[in-house]
């Protein structure tokens, strides 16, 4: 638990926190940091990702205006001097892990002199707290970011049943190394156009991670393919289906960074986990 002279915060790091208001705070002249809490924690060093709960109030209304403990989860935030401006940054910089940290800056420091999702004037004091919770383990950083095309010898079979896919054999595969770029079969060419990354495609896929005994999702017994824009789902699938043309089938093998991480998602893929997916394109526009 810590102070500044207007707001009072309580609440266990990573765990909740509240904020009790005395008085406006002052807009000030440059970013101010203070340490409410000095965690017990490794120094956060540089190129760590950050697991942060961030909580956001106007100063000069004095009233909350984001919580991500009522958001239920932390975000995650690279300590890169490339990526985060100078506010978060200093949330950050000479900090340990298990530290409560809050600035106090303006609106228009954060956001600009544009009008913010968060309904603050740019003019408006803003206290922002950060709960710098543990460093998140990161996927290895693929050697490319490029689709290399395999041979099928080297990939799964496609297993089917009335012409449809119900799975992969991963008979005589080696687990890849996780930093192993997407590697794509063509397992059938398409006539139509080639797919564009800025594309909305509509597809069939399955997916299924090594020696699994059954996808972890599938879109063929359902009967309803899926419509997305390629840059709303996983690197992989845009890096590994640009240039592809309609009316293909396509098996990608993906590493962990270009699908779900170090974290993994859900129980049925684990973290650092590379993707198989089988893929037929319907559609693309």
């Amino acid at each position: 638990m810590g102070e500044l002279d207007e707001v009072s915060f309580s609440g266990e790091v990573g765990d909740s926190l509240t904020a009790k208001w005395s008085s406006a705070v002052e807009a000030p002249k440059e970013v101010a940091v203070t340490t409410l809490v000095k965690g017990d924690g490794e120094p956060v060093a540089d190129g760590d990702t950050v697991s942060t709960y961030l909580w956001v109030g106007n100063g000069t209304a004095q009233e909350q205006v984001f919580s991500d403990y009522d958001n239920g989860a932390p975000e995650s935030i690279p300590n890169d001097p490339d990526q985060l401006g100078e506010v978060f940054r200093a949330l950050v910089e000479g900090q340990t892990y298990g530290s409560r940290v809050a600035v106090v800056t303006t609106a228009n420091e954060v956001f600009g002199e544009e009008e913010n999702q968060l309904g603050v004037d740019p003019t408006d004091s803003l206290v922002i707290v950060a709960d710098l919770v543990e460093k998140e383990a990161v996927a290895p950083t693929p050697t490319d970011d490029k689709a290399h095309d395999a041979s099928p010898d080297e990939q799964p079979t496609v297993v089917e049943e009335d012409g449809k896919p119900t799975g992969l054999d991963f008979s005589g595969i080696d687990e890849p190394a996780l930093d192993t770029p997407v590697q794509r079969v063509i397992l059938e060419e398409g006539t139509g156009a080639a797919v564009k990354a800025s594309d909305t495609v509509t597809v069939n896929y399955l997916g299924s991670t090594l020696g699994a005994d059954a996808p972890f999702d599938e879109s063929y017994s359902r009967g309803q393919p899926l419509n997305s824009s390629l840059s709303g789902l996983i690197q992989g699938w845009s890096i590994g289906l640009t240039g592809v043309t309609v009316g293909s089938r396509v098996l990608l093998q993906i590493p962990p960074a270009f699908g779900y991480g170090a974290q993994g998602s859900g129980e049925s893929i684990p973290g650092n986990a590379t993707l198989w997916f089988v893929i037929d394109v319907l559609k693309a526009k």
